[in-house]
Parts: C-alpha cells; structure tokens; sequence
C-alpha cells in the first residue's frame, strides 16, 4: 500500500523537473528519493517514469498519476491561501527571498517602506533569505517564499511577475575626485579622461558570475574601455563601499548607488541617465498575486525603483 510521502516525493519530483533537484528540495539524498519512487511503483504495480535519451520522461499512467497528486497538493496550498487570508495582517509572516546579485540594501528600503504602510500594531513579520536565484525560484514555486527579488525574470507559468524596474547604470566615482570639466553629455571614455591627474584606471566589479557583471564586460569591449580591476566582489554593498573610499571606478546601478549620490559620497561620471539599463523584478506565486499584502509589497517595490528610474 503507498502512503501519502511517496506521493508527495513522487509530486515534488515531477514539479521539479528531475530527481537532483527534487532531492535538493527535500533535502535528502538523490539515491534515497530513488528508492522512494521506486517503493511507490511497487506499491501502485505501475511504471511512473521511462528514460528518454538523459532524462525521465512520464509514462501515461504517471501523468494519471501525477493529475490525482496535482490536485491533492493544490488543494492543501490552496486552503493555506484561504486561511492565510482570514488570518489578520499582524499575524501573518511574508518570506521574501532575495538573489544573490541583488543590493541588500535596496530591498532593505522595500520592506521597511512595506511594514510602515501597515500601523505600528497590525505590522506582519517580514522574514528575508537570499540564495541563489535559482534555488530561490524553486522555493517560491513550492510557496516556501511569498516573493523573490531577482535580477532575471521568472518564465515559470506557476509564477507572476509583480513588477518590473528599469534603471539606468552609471559610471560611479567618489565625490573627492575632481574633474576638468563637466561631463554629463561625455562617453565613458572621455568622461574618464576628464579626472584630473589621472592615472591608470582601476575598476571595481561585481562577481564574473552576476549579470551585472556579463553586461559591463560587454560593454568594455563595446566601447573600447581599459583598466586593472583591483576589487571584485559578490556583495553589491562592498563595491558601493570600495568606490565611495576611493578604490576605483564602477559601472552600478543609480538603484543601488542613488542614495549615496544624494548624501554627496558618491557622483556620476558622465549622463545621470546612465550608459545602458539595468532590470530588476519581484516575482510571487500566480496565486498570491492578488493577496492584499503582496499588492502592498509590490507598490513598495515600485516606489523605491521610481526614485531611481
């Protein structure tokens, strides 16, 4: 007789596109995931998988199979929603995650924006994880998040994206170094040529593994730029930090270096609205898109970008 954990394996398995990533999930071991779906075969006498070439396909009894498993599991999800909305504001707990590339300090404006909506006695518990976007979209599918702040769009048709912002990436300096004269409508290049007593350029960059970091390297090769980078790191406050104290110059987003433009630590080499643009979405599960909180989450999201864009 199958028990309801071999199903919920079996589920987790074909939601997540393959046993490495199930287990992953479950956080168990991939063998041991093996034996359970393997167990539950026995246990129902069918062939749930076939193999196709590298990967595990579903036979056409696994897909009856996985129907009747799809509807119990969303089910479950959905009286969560149910109860979740009946539950009031101040006792509800919203997990956002936050991927890797993505500026803490930037989402930490979202949610303090976010909990100041709500008065000071009705306030949810805002709980914040970062990861990796993909294991961070994968929680989200599963609805262990309420939302994720990711540099990459979600093309997943369980999920929704909220909203979208598109700002401008500016060449960063700090406010100490001085300039020949204004450079506001310059390329990069020529702005750079216009720091005085210039040496050779140093440049500060995000991770080789960002996005971030693959648009500024082609634009370097774009635009014919040069230098030695001194500081490279995967913490996007650092790099703001590292400029700020003088250490080199940086492509970043005005999203992420806006306010310290404002408070004079920082100021931008060449146009204000930048050299390309740089994009940033909130995702949430499609079916907590219309959930009250979410919407205010995602006005908060877009206020903070509007200051920036």
């Amino acid at each position: 007789m199958y028990n309801y954990n071999h199903l919920f394996y079996f589920y987790t398995t074909v939601k997540s596109q393959g046993v490495t990533a199930a287990a992953k999930h479950l956080r168990i071991s991939q063998p041991s995931l093996s034996s359970q779906l393997k167990t539950l075969e026995v246990a129902l006498d069918l062939r749930l998988f076939r193999k196709v070439g590298r990967v595990n396909e579903l036979t056409e009894a696994g897909n009856v199979v996985f129907g009747y498993c799809r509807q119990m599991f969303e089910l479950s999800e959905e009286l969560q929603e149910v109860l979740a909305k009946e539950v009031p504001s101040v006792s509800r707990r919203i997990h956002i995650g936050v991927s890797d590339e993505v500026d803490r300090p930037f989402v930490a404006d979202i949610v303090s924006l976010f909990l100041k909506k709500h008065g000071a006695g009705v306030r949810p518990k805002v709980f914040v994880v970062s990861g990796d976007r993909d294991r961070l979209v994968e929680r989200l599918r599963f609805r262990e998040l309420d939302a994720v702040v990711t540099e990459q769009a979600t093309t997943d048709p369980d999920l929704k994206n909220l909203e979208k912002a598109e700002v401008p990436v500016v060449l960063t300096c700090s406010q100490r170094w001085r300039t020949k004269s204004k450079t506001e409508k310059l390329s990069a290049s020529d702005a750079i040529d216009r720091i005085e007593s210039r040496e050779d350029i140093q440049w500060v960059m995000p991770s080789a593994k960002f996005k971030l970091r693959s648009e500024i390297d082609r634009f370097f090769e774009d635009n014919g730029l040069t230098g030695r980078i001194v500081f490279e790191s995967d913490v996007m406050a650092s790099l703001v930090r590292s400029v700020s104290d003088e250490i080199g110059l940086a492509f970043l987003p005005r999203l992420y270096v806006d306010r310290e433009i404002r408070e004079r630590t920082l100021k931008v080499l060449g146009p204000p609205q930048g050299y390309w643009k740089y994009r940033v979405w909130l995702a949430s599960h499609g079916r907590n898109q219309n959930d009250p909180l979410m919407q205010t989450l995602a006005a908060s999201f877009r206020e903070v970008c509007a200051h920036a864009s």
